[in-house]
This record gives structure tokens, sequence and C-alpha cells, in this order.
């Protein structure tokens, strides 16, 4: 007897007398008409190695394309289609790239050109590694800060061991001049080539510390950074960024302190030079701001919905402010300090020095967390948005290589940068090769450009760099949201921006990450207890089996541990994985759309089948095991069958379902299923075979989408039991709220069951009630189980199959990790 067939329960029929009886005895064998329990064989470890050790071409392909990416998108690019939007939004980014390339270069404490240069490699490799089109690398606001606080640290030893390099250009400046000139450590080119060293040695082992992090599975370490502690993190860095732009703001020259308290320090320099600022730095600065301010607020802001693409204005205020240098003459006239020269020289690979790198290695972690993490978080919010999946292992060897490779080219490390990212998913970006073009640009820029940028003031970088931080400053009202959520959260919150902005950036990083996992360990030991009263065993049977597959629409889920901000991702994982992944339908049913839209609907009546009235005795076939797959694999060895979509199914005996083969399934025979029920929601396109071939085709296939299908057909309310959750942050009651938006644009109804009065708190606090509908919260499983059946009765006789449509997120919805949208 086939495994299939011996692992199926037997279904007695029961009458009315037996339900008043011995209502228990009816509760166990309704329980057991409404699911099967399915045994998975486990195989010899031999075994599996013998079966994954073999090498054919299709497998070498495979092999290749996951790890290069842009071998996937070559083959399956379409020229007519997508070349134009690529070459569109590649220049617009490139276009961006400009003004950040070279205000960052300042913001690292390093050579301007040395931002140019990180403005060019990352995006070429990424280009070849990545897999999101909407991922923008280069410089990033938050990683430049973090680098240069290294910097200027290893700056000030290098200044302490070498003073005779400050009197020895300062002799050779005045002997060349009748006056004398006060010799700044910027103008030696000793000293900008040590910081320049240490730059590309962060960059070349935060790219190494990545690449391990990818061969050894590393990357669950950021579900340990909770929301609160980013948010607090990136608004103290903000608070970094800004003051390190205060002297070119203002005119002044101040002393760049590295280490503990180093804000209190320079803001002490600050006010006690406040009288020797330069009027027309100040002048300068303020125009700029202003003008900075009211173009990406009032214009880019309020009309994005109408904008093609965003208004350059930093490029434009580049322009017309070294326009006005040139012409007026500002750095003689008024001593207003400009960038000078830049090479205009793509510069040869060279090999850093890497003496003092144990000094900072520590630093070098930290910045390869902060790039994986931010990176990260901006490719899931865009992956979500457009519905594809991404590949984190990948994305993590491409962070890796970015920065190792680029280390070798003078390049500081590299990460995205929001703003970029956020206008490629606007311009809706086909594929990575987009970044090909802002590369070339750049590249143009270098070697055609660079020098004309000679003039250009310093104050006006500066502007850019302080108005592009207000998306972080506004952050900082999360702490009163944080306040009422959950005061774990306030606390992380409060403990990491206070460490960070007057202690140091690494330091504090350390110091939020500590109180986050004290909160954790806090918070386990203060579980609420209490007495209960008696309850429906059927429910406790529920919670203790294992290994259910339901044949009900109706899916329970329960999770046995609290949802926070480091485990928040594996529960999403455990919902998708046991009931319905969301995502992957999405894509499935937007892909199906897109193909139905380039045929004008022709084959929109071929697709509409009628089911035959005979198909309690008829059985279809859905999906067949592929040559590859192994017979003995548990993981394809079950039956699928909907029994309860069916309002006959009660009559029908185990003994119709026919297995396909006797004994164990071999290659080319199928999973079987009953026809598929009426209540198929928007699917009316993609409900037969060939429907579902056409759409499992390009080079972001959906493994098994037949499966899928059978899947999502069959599960029409997924109730979330938490009666076992007992605690819920910030973080994991955001994640709900998503969860739901993802299975409404499916129509599958989301129940909550079982909320403790302090779960039920935090999910008001958090607005998580106004998405979810208070109607759809119960206060027991039975209700919500009663509730959903009542649904599908309805459902089933008012509910009509819709046409199909596209679906897809806003920004707003798609923005889970709200933090990184503000960086």
């Amino acid at each position: 007897m086939p495994a299939e067939q011996s692992s199926l329960k037997e279904r007695p029929s029961f009458g009315s007398t037996d339900r008043k009886n011995n209502p228990t005895r009816m509760a166990g064998l309704e329980f057991n008409h409404r699911y099967v329990e399915v045994e998975r064989k486990r195989n010899p470890m031999m075994q599996k190695v013998r079966k994954n050790m073999y090498c054919s071409s299709r497998r070498i392909w495979k092999f290749c394309a996951y790890h290069i990416p842009i071998l996937k998108f070559l083959k399956y690019y379409k020229l007519k289609e997508n070349f134009l939007m690529d070459i569109l939004t590649g220049l617009t980014i490139g276009i961006m790239h400009i003004p950040q390339a070279l205000a960052f270069g300042l913001l690292t404490s390093v050579k301007v050109e040395n931002g140019l240069y990180t403005s060019l490699w990352p995006i070429l490799l990424y280009v070849i590694f990545g897999t999101s089109p909407h991922i923008s690398m280069g410089t990033s606001a938050v990683i430049c800060m973090v680098t240069g606080s290294v910097v200027d640290i290893r700056a000030n030893e290098f200044k302490s061991q070498n003073q005779h390099l400050l009197a020895l250009h300062s002799g050779k400046m005045n002997g060349t001049m009748h006056n004398s000139t006060k010799v700044e450590w910027i103008d030696i080119p000793e000293f900008m080539d040590f910081k320049e060293n240490v730059a590309i040695n962060i960059a070349l082992f935060s790219g190494l510390i990545l690449i391990f992090m990818g061969m050894f599975r590393l990357g669950f370490i950021t579900y340990y950074f909770s929301e609160s502690f980013f948010s607090g993190f990136t608004s103290g860095a903000a608070v970094h960024i800004a003051t390190s732009q205060m002297p070119a703001l203002l005119g002044i020259h101040v002393k760049r302190y590295g280490g503990p308290f180093k804000i209190v320090y320079t803001y002490k320099d600050i006010f006690m030079k406040i009288t020797t600022v330069n009027v027309a730095t100040i002048l300068i600065s303020i125009i700029c701001i202003i003008v900075l301010f009211v173009v990406k607020e009032c214009v880019n802001e309020r009309f994005k919905h109408k904008l093609k693409i965003p208004v350059p204005v930093e490029l434009i205020i580049v322009i017309v402010a070294t326009t006005v240098s040139y012409l007026s003459k500002l750095d003689e006239n008024f001593d207003v300090a400009v960038v000078g020269s830049i090479p205009s020289t793509i510069p040869a690979p060279v090999f850093p020095d890497m003496t003092d790198v144990p000094l900072y290695l520590g630093d070098c972690f930290v910045v390869a967390i902060l790039i994986f993490s931010n990176t990260i978080a901006m490719a899931k919010i865009c992956a979500k948005k457009h519905n594809y999946e991404l590949n984190d292992n990948q994305e993590i060897y491409a962070y890796g290589i970015c920065n190792f490779v680029s280390s070798f080219f003078r390049c500081f490390p590299s990460a995205v940068a929001p703003p970029r990212s956020m206008v490629l998913s606007s311009m809706n970006a086909k594929s990575t090769i987009s970044g090909l073009f802002s590369a070339l640009l750049m590249l143009l820029v270098i070697v055609a450009i660079s020098e004309l940028f000679f003039y250009l003031p310093k104050p006006a970088l500066a502007s850019i760099i302080l108005v592009a931080l207000k998306g972080l400053f506004v952050q900082m009202s999360d702490a009163r949201r944080y306040w009422k959520i959950n005061r774990y959260d306030f606390i992380i919150w409060l403990c990491t921006i206070t460490s960070v902005v007057f202690i140091d950036i690494d330091i504090g990083l350390g110091i939020g990450l500590s109180v986050s996992l004290l909160t954790v360990v806090f918070q386990s030991q203060r579980a609420s207890a209490m007495r209960l009263m008696k309850y429906n065993s059927n429910f406790r049977t529920i919670r203790g089996m294992k290994k259910l597959y339901s044949l009900s629409p109706i899916k329970i889920f329960i999770y046995k541990s609290n949802i926070f901000f480091a485990n928040a991702e594996i529960f999403r994982s455990k919902l998708y994985s046991a009931t319905v992944n969301p995502r992957k339908f999405l894509k499935l049913l937007n892909k199906k759309f897109d193909i139905e839209t380039t045929h004008n609907n022709n084959n929109n009546n071929n697709n509409n089948t009628t089911q035959s009235t005979e198909h309690l005795h008829a059985l279809k076939k859905i999906a067949t095991i592929s040559g590859d797959s192994d017979p003995n694999d548990a993981r394809v060895r079950f039956t699928s069958i909907s029994l309860d979509d069916y309002p006959s199914s009660n009559n029908l005996d185990t003994s119709q379902i026919e297995c396909v083969d006797e004994g164990l399934p071999a290659k080319d025979s199928v999973f079987v299923c009953l026809p598929p029920p009426t209540h198929v929601l928007s699917l009316t396109s993609i409900d037969t075979i060939e429907s579902l071939d056409t759409v499992d085709s390009g080079f972001d296939e959906i493994s098994h989408p037949k499966q899928l299908l059978s899947e999502y057909k069959r599960t029409r309310v997924i109730i979330l039991d938490m009666a076992c959750v007992n605690y819920i942050d910030a973080s994991g009651s955001n994640l709900i709220i998503h969860v739901h938006k993802e299975y409404s644009k499916l129509g599958i109804r989301l129940l909550l069951t079982g909320l403790s009065e302090r779960v039920y708190s935090t999910l008001n606090h958090s607005g998580a009630f106004e998405a979810i509908p208070k109607g759809d919260v119960y206060p027991d499983l039975a209700e919500a189980i009663t509730s959903a059946e009542d649904f599908l009765l309805q459902t089933s006789e008012s509910q009509s199959p819709a046409q199909p449509r596209s679906v897809s997120f806003t920004d707003e919805e798609a923005a889970e990790e709200s933090y990184v949208v503000h960086l």
C-alpha cells in the first residue's frame, strides 16, 4: 500500500445522537475528519550525500547563475521592453550620485576623489553580483560617518607621532611665499594618504567579514537588532553627522576629535571660535539650505506622484555654487573654503598597508554589520513592493564583494542610500543593468568633469549633507510612540541614542545591543501567570499535534513563543511555510497578469473550464515530480485531497481515493487532488495547468507553482492562535500588521485569537487595529473557528470569481522597517 494511502486516517460517520451523548468523542472524530497526519520518512545521511553528488550541465548553469546573477538577467533580459527604462533610471541615479559622492567624501574625512571612486566601482560590482534591481550601492551617510569616526581616531594618533611633518611643510610653504601662511593637516599629502589607507582597509576587511558571514550563514545576527535600537542608533549618528558639518557651515576651523565624548569637545571648540565665523560662508549655507529644503519638501515630496523623476536639486546647487564661486573668486576675495584640485584619472589598483589593522578590526565588524542590516532592510522593502523573492545569501555575498574588491581601487565602505533606492523603486527599474549606466556617467564625471569642481564651495556640500538628515531628525519623534507601545522599546531607544551621542558611535552601538539583549532576558522572567478555568480538551489536542496538514480551508497556526525583534522574521517564515506564502503567490499572480495583458486577454476564455458534475469520483493531476526529484523524498510524498472543499465530502469514503502507483511513487508519478473548489477568488485566469505552465518562466521562476496554487485554493481563513504569546514588541506588532496586509491582498482572512491583555494593549498602541478590524479578533479559538465557518458559508453562496488583476504594495505598505527610509 502506498505511503500516502496508509497515512490517511479513516473518517467514520456519526449521527446526531452521538453528538449529544458524547461531545468529547465527537470533537475528536470531527478533528480526525478534518485533518490528515502525514508521516515523514528520514533518509540516511549517505543517501542524501549520494543524491547531491552529481554533475550536469543544468546544475553547472544553476551554480553559475546563483553566484553570478547577471547571467540570469542577461539570459532572460527583454531588450525592447526594459533597455530604455534601464538607461533612464541609470542616468537619473547617476545624477544623484555626483553631489552625494563629493559631499560624503568629505564626511568620511578623506579626499573628495575617494567619494567619486566609491560611487563607481561598487555600482559595477553590484551589477554583476547583486540580485535586486532597486538597490543603489555607493556612498551612504551613516556608513560614512562611522568610517570617518574610525579614521579620525587613527588620524589623531598619526598627528601625535608625526609632528615633524607639520613643521616641515610649514617651512616649505613659508619659504615659497612672502607672507607667513598657516599650514593645516589636510594640506599635507602624507596625512591624507594615511587617512585614505585607513578608510580602504576598513572597506577591505568589512568586505571580508561580509563574505565569511555569507559562507557560514550568519545573516541571522541582524535579527537581534530591534527596530527601536536602529531608530536610536541612526538618530544618534545623525547628530554626529550634523556636528561634523558645523565648522564648514560656519567657516571656522576646529580640531576633529575621536573617541568618547568627542561631540562635547567639538561643540566646546565651536563656541570658543564663534566670533571668528565667516559671514560669506554663512550666507552661502543659508541660501543652499533654504533652496534644498523648499525644492525637496514643496516640489519633490508634494508632487512625487506627478513627477516622473525628482528634481535633482543637489546637482543644481553644485553647478550654481561652483559657477558663482568661480566668477566671484569666493576663495580669494571672501576666504570661502573650496574643494580644490581633484584628479581626473582612474587610479591603478593598490594594496593597502595593513600595519595597524588589528587596532580597528572590531570597528570593521561594526561597519560590516551596519552595511548588511541597512542594505538588506532596504532590499526587502523594494522586494515586497514589487513582489519578487530576494536571495539573502547572495545579497550578503554581493555586499562583501562590492566592498572587498573596490577597496583596491581606493574606495571607502559602500552601502545602500535609501533615497536613491526609493527613486529606482518609484521609476520601476527593470534589472541591475541600470547600474551600468550610472557607473558610465560617474566615469565620465571623473575623467572629464572633475577638474571643474575646483571652485565648489565646501559650505554647499555641507548644506547638502545637513538637509539629507531631515528624516533622521524627524525620526526622533518615535520616542513617544515607543513609550506608548512598549516601555522596553523606549528603554532600548533612549539608551542607544544617549550613548551614541554623548559617548561615541561604536561604543553606543555596543551599549544599545547589550541593552536590547538584556531586555529580552528581563521580560522573559516577568511572564504573566494566572489560573485558568476548564478549557476544551479538543483544542489542547490540536496544539499538541505535530506534522499536521489541514484539508480544510481554515488553517490554524500557533506560535509557542513571544514575538519580538530577535525572532520576528522566524515567526514570519514559519507562518508562511505552514500556511501560504503570500509573496510568492502575489508574484505568480502579477506575472500572469502581465502575460494576459501582453496577449490582450485572448486566452481568458480558454482558461475558464467547466467542472465535471461527477468530480467526487474523478481525480485530477495538478503537479508532476520532475526527473531530478528523489521518489523517496518526503517533501514530495503527500497527497493533497481537498475533502472539506465540497459539501458532499462527508459521504466520501477513503476507498474512493485512488493512488496513481502501487508502492512508492516513481519518477513521473503525480500528486493528486480533487478538482479545484469553486471559491477561487480572483484566480479565474490561472486555474488550469496550461496557464500555470506559462507563469513558471523567466529568471525569477517559482518552484512548484501548481502546489502553491493548490494550497492557496484550499486556504480561505488563517487563524493565528496567540494564546502562548505573552509578550510582543514594536517589531512584532509591526510584522503582524504587514502580514495581515499581505494576506488581505490575496483575499485570505487572518483572524487573531487568544490575545492576552498585555499583547492586546501593545497592538492597540502600535496602531495595529487601524489595519486589522477588531471584528477579526476573538477571545478564544472556538469562537474564531465558528466565525470562520460562517464566513465560508456566506462567501461560498455570494462570491463570484473576479477578473485577474495585478496586486502591488505602496511605498508605505512595503516599508516595514520604517527607520530605513529615513537614512
